[in-house]
């Protein structure tokens, strides 16, 4: 599993972090739980529909779609990647 540089982040973070995984090359990796707030919170400013996972762009192979394997959102959806 690939860990996330937290040193590049310009927020204070918790340490918590959410499992991801690429859905095109299958790795698996550690997003700040902060990062992925933030995302989900721009979706919902942008009117994206609850059941949209927070994106995150794969640290291997550069796809933009990569999804939590297990995440509740504040938005009230539970993510559940099914592998």
């Amino acid at each position: 599993m690939i860990k996330f540089d937290f040193s590049t982040i310009p927020i204070p973070l918790s340490g918590k972090v959410v499992e991801y995984i690429c859905p095109k090359c299958k790795t698996e990796f550690e997003a700040p739980i902060e990062m992925v707030e933030e995302f989900e919170q721009e979706d919902a400013f942008n009117g994206l529909p609850i059941s949209t996972p927070p994106y995150i762009i794969c640290p291997k192979c550069q796809h933009n779609k990569c999804v939590p394997l297990d995440y509740k959102s504040k938005r009230g959806y539970h993510h559940k990647y099914n592998k």
